[in-house]
């Protein structure tokens, strides 16, 4: 162990890495900085971390100078505290600065406690950020109280023309951060400093807007600033919260740790969890970051249980609606009824929904929207009883490279992105093989744009390392030929898969690909598909997941539910052609998402969802339930992570808890076991069932070949709620990808740079003769 003397205080500490400032912070040391973030390199610029350190000539940054073993540090002493107050009042020069050195401060922040709401910020009072400004944390610590140089307001416009946020660079003190986390953390590149001198400022390469500058959108800019000149438009005046709660997002299958701030018992806010919170670790994406509050706030949520009467639907008390309910099911022939759930209620919920299927009204016909991918992950894996090798992302850094396969998870899995572009800034080789965006295609070693049904010979050959490879160059067959053929591989591989020929032999390509060690990491593009699949709910399945062929698996579950019909059933396809021909009489449908074509002709649904879609004009009966921020339950992430939501908001009306809800039909049909008081008895239950896929157990389904996707289909939906069209800003986002999504080059990065390197060359040839 290393010794330094802070202030003359004696620290001991791992020598390794260290900077003064890093073991000061460990200590319980205060020493104030702006430039400074827990996730950026070290950067000097602030200059608020100088400090004297014996021996050393001037004023050295504690930020970037490593710590010594016998280093005597002072940190305020009468120069250095002088020196720092000068270099605070140069930059509040330039910031609107009159409320931290008002007389009346003191008496402000007690009567005054919230920000005015103000078209311009001219001082704390107009503020959005007033309580959270890690500048005037600065400023009171430096004890300034006036300043000794004549002020001057930038007079920058606000921007507010793209969606999402508005930028204030009146407040901006040219910390870089933002421009540091897009570059550096991010991979996007979004923003830089233009300019020069007095001038200088944030902002986008030749002043184009964000959209066009290739900026995703996902807040980390807003999370590191330390002033108040980047805020969330939607939120930016909601003042102090009431409290602030964790719990997990549901919109992708990420299942990123988010800080929910509440008022008025409402989600009036979302930001990302503590650095340390995994599986995001302080990140987000647009949809976590920004559609949320105004997602599960929306005025139209379902809010009480509607009867059909008389060919209106009608608001009715609960008891009348299960009632009602709980009587069509008892009455209907089980092998005519229908039931889908939806990839985004808890496990808890699906796992009470198919117990009210197969145990309750005796029926198998039991699915949900986007089952296929998941399915096939579960039923390949079990050849060789491969699920070790879904592993937890920071496993990327273990690996000697990465591909990805069947989607551009930039997309639809921006946190995901980051972990690998980190990977990838480290000189770790990433291979894309399809449709890409620009920022994959700028990361990517090798590109390879196939079609889907092309992708299968192409992985097939490289797993056997075969130097002709369809659908590449000569020269592409080698470099992949080379990178893959070196350690082990992380497999990133999304749902366009299923475009494949045969998508199980184009994904156990894959796992042969990635070696004994390698990781796979399955791209589930609509939530909680891992969590709906561990309850079983297809209707080859049973929970686990276990194959309905495993007799252990069939033994297991009718001593635990009493019975039931674990015959395979009717999935979503088949249910949907079932109706066409009038063979389907009842339909309890838990999705909104799913398109209602070709249901139109059954007689009775029931419908349950927070939110109205065209099923609502359909439904016999409708059933209103509660977003992830107001029930509790278990998230299984694409990690195969379980993560827990609690209830953070208010629900509105009477809404209820999808599994309150399926409990209680249980309850009221008559069937034992549906007595469960808390998610977590339910979680308990499912908990003792464990994964039985049997090889072979599971046939090919129809429903394994969608039809073929549009490149930008990424157009997010919950629960019946299609998110582009409740939220503005998201829909311009989302219009403007397959324009942004355009390379304008067809070079790698690798390629770029070997050419100009050429070019260089050449001209220094010249040069020389």
């Amino acid at each position: 162990m290393a010794t330094i003397f802070i202030d003359g205080r004696k620290i001991e500490f791992e020598e390794k890495g260290k900077t003064i400032l890093d073991v000061a912070r460990e200590s319980g040391i205060y020493i104030p900085t702006l430039c400074d973030h827990d996730e950026l390199e070290s950067h000097g610029g602030c200059r608020m971390c100088i400090v004297e350190v014996e021996g050393m000539r001037g004023f050295p940054p504690a930020c970037t100078t490593a710590a010594k073993d016998g280093m005597e540090v002072k940190t305020a002493t009468d120069n250095l505290m002088t020196l720092k107050r000068n270099i605070m009042q140069l930059l509040l020069m330039e910031h609107p600065s009159a409320c931290m050195v008002c007389a009346e401060q003191e008496g402000c922040n007690k009567y005054r406690p919230d920000p005015y709401k103000a078209g311009r910020v001219t001082g704390c009072t107009t503020c959005p950020n007033r309580y959270t400004c890690q500048l005037r944390e600065v400023v009171e610590f430096l004890g300034i109280k006036d300043l000794d140089y004549l002020p001057g307001y930038k007079e920058i416009d606000v921007e507010r023309e793209d969606p999402f946020f508005d930028r204030d660079y009146n407040l901006c003190i040219l910390c870089a951060r933002c421009i540091r986390v897009c570059d550096d953390v991010r991979g996007t590149s979004a923003i830089t400093f233009v300019k020069r001198g007095h001038e200088t400022r944030v902002d986008t390469s030749f002043g184009v807007s964000h959209i066009d500058s290739g900026c995703w959108f996902c807040g980390a800019c807003i999370d590191v600033c330390p002033t108040g000149s980047l805020k969330p438009r939607m939120t930016k005046w909601t003042g102090a919260p009431d409290s602030v709660e964790e719990s997990t997002c549901v919109l992708c299958s990420m299942g990123c740790q988010t800080q929910f701030t509440i008022k008025w018992e409402r989600v009036m806010g979302s930001e990302p969890g503590a650095l340390e919170s995994a599986p995001n670790h302080g990140h987000m994406c647009v949809l976590g970051r920004f559609c949320i509050p105004s997602l599960v706030n929306a005025p139209d949520r379902i809010k009480s249980p509607h009867l059909r009467k008389e060919g209106d639907s009608v608001p009715v008390s609960w008891e009348e609606a299960l009632g009602e309910v709980s009587r069509l099911l008892k009455e209907a022939s089980p092998e005519r009824v229908g039931f889908l759930g939806s990839p985004q209620m808890s496990s808890e919920s699906a796992y009470v929904f198919h117990k009210l299927a197969r145990a309750g009204v005796k029926s198998p016909n039991v699915d949900f929207q986007g089952s296929d991918f998941p399915a096939l992950i579960h039923k390949e894996l079990a050849v060789d009883q491969d699920f070790a090798r879904i592993r937890e992302l920071d496993y990327l850094k273990e690996v000697d490279w990465i591909i990805s396969v069947g989607g551009d998870f930039v997309k639809d899995h921006q946190v995901v992105a980051k972990k690998v572009y980190k990977e990838v800034r480290q000189g770790k080789p990433l291979i894309v093989i399809g449709d890409a965006g620009a920022n994959l295609h700028r990361w990517s070693t090798v590109h390879v744009s196939v079609q889907g049904k092309d992708i299968q010979k192409l992985l097939i050959n490289l797993a056997e390392h075969s130097k002709k490879i369809p659908g590449t160059s000569y020269t592409q067959a080698q470099q992949l030929v080379e990178i893959t053929g070196k350690g082990k591989g992380a497999v990133l591989v999304g749902p366009r898969i299923l475009e494949s020929i045969e998508p199980g032999l184009s994904l156990r390509a894959l796992v042969r690909l990635a070696g004994v060690d390698g990781a796979l990491f399955p791209l589930f593009p609509l939530g909680n598909e891992a969590g709906v699949i561990k309850a079983g709910l297809r209707p080859e399945m049973l929970p686990g997941p276990a194959s309905i062929t495993v007799k252990e698996a069939k033994a297991l579950l009718e001593k635990a539910w009493g019975g039931g019909n674990l015959s395979d059933g009717l999935h979503l396809v088949e249910m949907r052609q079932k109706a066409q021909k009038g063979e389907l009489d009842m339909l309890y449908i838990a999705d909104g998402s799913i398109s209602p074509e070709g249901f139109e002709k059954i007689p009775t649904i029931i419908y349950q969802s927070p939110y109205p879609s065209e099923w609502s004009d359909m439904a016999s009966v409708i059933l209103p339930s509660t977003t992830f921020v107001e029930e509790s339950g278990t998230f299984i992430n694409l990690e195969l992570k379980p993560l827990k939501m609690k209830p953070i908001a208010k629900a509105p009306g009477t809404a209820r808890q999808d599994w309150q809800i399926f409990a209680e039909l249980g309850r009221l049909i008559g069937t034992d076991g549906f007595d469960h008081q808390t998610s977590e008895d339910i979680w308990e239950e499912l908990s003792h069932f464990t994964r039985s896929i049997e090889v072979g157990g599971q046939k090919r389904r129809a429903s394994w070949k969608p039809a073929s996707k549009e490149k930008n289909d990424w157009y997010p939906r919950y629960r019946g709620a299609v998110i582009p069209e409740r939220i503005e800003d998201l829909a311009t986002f989302i219009k403007a990808l397959p324009r942004r999504d355009t390379p304008l080059s067809d070079e790698t990065l690798d390629e770029l740079v070997k050419r100009v390197q050429k070019e260089h060359a050449s001209r220094a040839k010249e040069v020389v003769s």
